[in-house]
């Protein structure tokens, strides 16, 4: 970006900025409340600064947020923003509300490296990683949006967020910062193509970041064609992984599988599946497949995603199926690209 963002510095490098300018220490704090508080993204509504902090503010720092690309909502509520970073790439990132929760899905890479085949995000291929101030850009230009604050964080929208780790704890240290927004950690999962080395640090992480590893399918060989990473990550490494993650942190993990019509939907996938479980304190989030253009692959038929459940829950695995959200606009899991589309809507 070619302003400065208020994000990007933490509380005491803040306040050393605006000693630099002449300005007492607690004006960052009054900032930081106008912002994270009461959303409020404009120098000249912070009324309780005077008009010269409020001036010199705005010549330090021209942009608070950058410019929205696109604004979408599909009709179940959820939305999705498209923003255009300082080098003009595209990220996606989407609110979705519920009863009693509002949950943002956030990008962590333009693109992704993993190239999953049945992921949009994976058929563009991998860009660049995302810095922890455009991260937590995307969080304050929802909360713009949404006029609200976010119940739970997760990333789970563009890239392989391990793959990006030090941006990826950047940001989550500035979630939970009271300072910020004040979230527990207990508020925010990552999720993760497998990558084990990342679930091996984040057992050190203090916090009760959650886990979610999309799985899919619990043979190799069938998951080096849905999921490449499992060529460098094999299951064997990858069950390792997770379970040392359970026995350090006592938190359970929860395994995405995204079901598609003849490929990973079958008798032997799901008693694969139980095999892979046995151990292991997870459960099962089983998620239907959503078609975005020029994909080839279909969901698995109704009535082979609940003999697929029927069988997991006969092992004694808790198992849920995730509502799919924002299909209209392409918000929904598998379906982000930073893209416009002909089927997108303003």
């Amino acid at each position: 970006m070619t302003a400065k963002s208020l994000f990007s510095v933490g509380f005491g490098e803040f306040q050393k900025t605006l000693a630099d300018l002449g300005m007492p220490a607690f004006r960052a704090k009054q900032v930081q409340e106008w912002i994270f508080r009461k959303f409020v993204f404009s120098f000249d509504e912070m009324t309780n600064l005077s008009l010269a902090d409020r001036e010199k503010l705005k010549a330090a720092f021209p942009k608070i947020l950058p410019p929205v690309e696109k604004y979408l909502q599909d009709r179940d509520g959820t939305s999705k923003v498209v923003v255009k970073l300082g080098d003009d790439e595209l990220v996606e990132a989407v609110a979705i509300p519920d009863e009693d929760s509002l949950t943002f899905c956030l990008s962590t890479q333009v693109g992704c490296p993993v190239g999953c085949v049945f992921c949009r995000t994976g058929e563009m291929g991998f860009k660049r990683n995302l810095s922890s101030d455009e991260i937590m850009l995307q969080v304050m230009l929802l909360v713009k949006r949404t006029g609200k604050k976010p119940t739970n964080i997760v990333f789970m929208g563009m890239g392989e967020p391990f793959l990006n780790r030090k941006a990826l704890y950047e940001a989550i240290d500035m979630l939970t910062d009271p300072q910020g927004l004040g979230l527990a950690t207990r508020r925010i999962t990552i999720s993760t193509s497998g990558v084990v080395e990342g679930i091996a640090e984040l057992i050190s992480r203090p916090g009760e970041v959650n886990l979610a590893v999309s799985l899919h399918v619990a043979d190799n060989a069938t998951r080096n064609t849905l999921v490449p990473i499992n060529k460098k990550f094999p299951l064997e490494k990858l069950k390792e992984a997770i379970s040392s993650y359970c026995t350090h942190t006592s938190r359970r993990v929860t395994l995405e599988v995204v079901l598609l019509k003849n490929v990973n939907d079958q008798l032997q996938d799901a008693m694969n599946l139980v095999s892979f479980c046995e151990g292991l304190l997870v459960h099962v989030n089983i998620v239907r497949f959503n078609h975005f253009p020029g994909s080839n692959y279909e969901p698995s038929p109704e009535k082979d995603e609940k003999e697929f459940r029927k069988i997991l829950k006969k092992a004694g695995i808790a198992v849920t199926v995730r509502k799919s959200r924002g299909q209209e606009i392409l918000a929904a899991c598998g379906q982000l690209a930073g893209k416009s589309d002909d089927q997108e809507k303003k």
